[in-house]
C-alpha cells in the first residue's frame, strides 16, 4: 500500500512540474509566436541618439540579445557582423549596458570590430518584459511589418549559405526592404565574473 501511495505521489509531482513548466514557458520566453507583432521600443544608442523599432518598419530586422560575458554570444557575434556586411546597407544595433557604464560595451564593440550601431537596454527591461528572453544569445527575426518570422534560442551561424539565402528570400519578397541588424543588450555580469 505504501509503495502504491509513493508511486501516486511521484506521478502527481511529475505532472504538476510538467504543467508548471509548460505554463512558465508560455508566459516567459516563448510568449512571442511566429506571426505575432514584435513589441516596440525606443532605446538610446551607444554612439548617441535613439532608435525606435517602429522606424524600422519596411525592413527585415534581426534582433539579437547577447552579453559580453557570454562565451556563445561572443562566438556568434562575428557571424552576425558578416551577415550585416553581406546584406545590410544600414545596421541598427541594440546593446544595454550594465551598471559599470559605457566603457565595457565600447571596448567589446571595438575589440570585435563591429560596424553595427549598438543600443542600450538599461536593466534589460525590453529583453525581459517585451521579448521575454530566457537566456543568451537569443535572436528574433522580424519581417517588414514587424512580425516575428523566426525565434532562435542559442547561438547560430548567421552567415551560412542557408541563412543568407533565407534572408535574401525575405528581402526579395519586400522590394524596398533592407536588412537591419539589431544587436542586443549586455546583461548584468554573471555571478562570479570579473
Amino acid at each position: 500500500m505504501k509503495s502504491a501511495l509513493r508511486t501516486v505521489g511521484i506521478v502527481a509531482v511529475v505532472v504538476v512540474v510538467a504543467f508548471g513548466y509548460v505554463y512558465m514557458a508560455g508566459n516567459k520566453g516563448y510568449a512571442l509566436r511566429k506571426g505575432s507583432e514584435a513589441p516596440g521600443f525606443r532605446l538610446p544608442a551607444l554612439a548617441g541618439g535613439e532608435m525606435d523599432l517602429q522606424s524600422q518598419r519596411g525592413k527585415v530586422v534581426v534582433l539579437n540579445f547577447w552579453a559580453t560575458w557570454c562565451p556563445p554570444c561572443v562566438a556568434e557575434m562575428p557571424s552576425l557582423e558578416r551577415l550585416h556586411r553581406a546584406l545590410g546597407r544600414r545596421a541598427v544595433g541594440r546593446d544595454g549596458l550594465d551598471r559599470r557604464g559605457r566603457g565595457r560595451a565600447r571596448r567589446f564593440v571595438s575589440r570585435l570590430a563591429l560596424t553595427l550601431p549598438v543600443l542600450k537596454d538599461p536593466g534589460g527591461r525590453v529583453a525581459a518584459r517585451g521579448y521575454r528572453t530566457t537566456g543568451y544569445p537569443e535572436t528574433f527575426v522580424l519581417d517588414r511589418e514587424g512580425r516575428l518570422v523566426e525565434h532562435v534560442v542559442g547561438p547560430a551561424e548567421w552567415d551560412s549559405a542557408e541563412r543568407l539565402n533565407g534572408f535574401r528570400r525575405l528581402l526579395e519578397s519586400a522590394p524596398a526592404a533592407r536588412l537591419t541588424r539589431c544587436v542586443r543588450r549586455e546583461a548584468p555580469p554573471a555571478p562570479g565574473s570579473p
